[in-house]
């Protein structure tokens, strides 16, 4: 037995059943989707600014703060040349966030007009944890912009704008005068180059390395490191004195050399044989002296001191040497 309040439901027919529900179902899925979560219903945005008062030209923070904003990614939308009565002089950037579950904005403005000014709001794309996105805002700010001037301006002399300064007479002489100082710099150039070229100052030979050595070799025997004892010193100063002439007049590294590489150079087997022998017996008592605690005798190091003598003397080049090595060493330059 069929209950009386059913009796309506099997009067009605199937299809018109369904049509209901499915208008039911169509008005449903509407209401849903006008139904945003970032719509603002449930974010709150508040506006203010950095200053208590503002006079005219005041540069200030323009602060936009967003609550309940934990579950959605705010981003601020750009803002460019004006917002409102203010011009806009930086981005929208973040600033430290207030409280937790709390962002906030902020940009610099400035506004140039005394009284009553309305600031717009910032925008912000607000999206949620299913990718939803929608542009929210809060509500319009009104300051009031206070004028530099004081409020009785009785007395007060404000200098009206000048007009421009006119030129006195035709305009030629007035850019002859940058001509002029142009010519005047110019000239001065050329003359300090002109001069230089005629009047150069002489360059000074360097001194020629031979005799450097018998400097370094007359000082060295003024020392006396041999009478006192002091050999491996006077091996030292000996070694690297002749090695430093042979670097200068033969034009090779001769002073970072060691005894070996010497030995081995192809410039230095152009001394005569027996000048050559007795250099590198001079090198090997040196050595000895300097890092095998060897101890030359004072007559070894007297005959060493003379033959450092010799040798400088005996290479010295002759007239036709040097000729020879100046042209060889232009023909290298070309």
């Amino acid at each position: 037995m069929v209950k009386p309040h059913l009796h309506f439901l099997l009067a009605v027919p199937a299809g018109w059943l369904m049509k209901t529900l499915e208008i039911f179902a169509l008005a449903l899925c509407l209401v849903m989707a006008m139904y945003d979560p970032v719509s603002g219903l449930d974010l709150e945005i508040s506006t203010y600014i950095d200053r208590d008062s503002l006079t005219v030209g005041d540069k200030f923070l323009y602060i936009n703060t967003i609550n309940n904003s934990e579950n959605y990614r705010i981003e601020p939308a750009p803002v460019e040349g004006q917002l409102g009565a203010a011009a806009v002089l930086s981005d929208v950037y973040r600033i430290q966030d207030p409280e937790p579950g709390t962002v906030a904005f902020a940009c610099t403005l400035a506004i140039y007009k005394s009284g009553e000014a309305d600031i717009p709001p910032l925008d912000f794309n607000a999206t949620d944890s299913l990718g939803s996105t929608d542009k929210v805002s809060g509500k319009s700010l009104n300051v009031m912009i206070y004028s530099v001037l004081p409020d009785d301006t009785t007395g007060v002399e404000i200098a009206d704008i000048k007009e421009p300064m006119k030129l006195r007479g035709p305009v030629w002489p007035y850019l002859l005068i940058p001509l002029g100082i142009v010519l005047i710099v110019l000239s001065i150039i050329f003359l300090r180059k002109y001069f230089r070229k005629r009047y150069e100052i002489p360059v000074i030979p360097p001194r020629p390395p031979w005799e450097i050595a018998y400097e370094k070799l007359d000082r060295l025997k003024s020392e006396r490191h041999a009478e006192f004892g002091r050999l491996k010193r006077f091996y030292f100063d000996l070694s690297l004195i002749i090695r430093s002439y042979i670097e200068a007049r033969y034009e090779f590294p001769a002073a970072e050399y060691t005894t070996y590489e010497l030995e081995n150079t192809s410039r230095l087997k152009e001394i005569e044989g027996g000048l050559y022998g007795r250099l590198f017996e001079l090198f090997n008592r040196a050595d000895l002296a300097k890092f095998a605690k060897f101890q030359p005798s004072v007559e070894d190091a007297g005959s060493d001191m003379k033959f450092a003598y010799d040798f400088v003397s005996k290479t010295i080049p002759t007239v036709e040497e040097a000729e020879a090595e100046t042209e060889k060493v232009e023909e290298v330059a070309a």
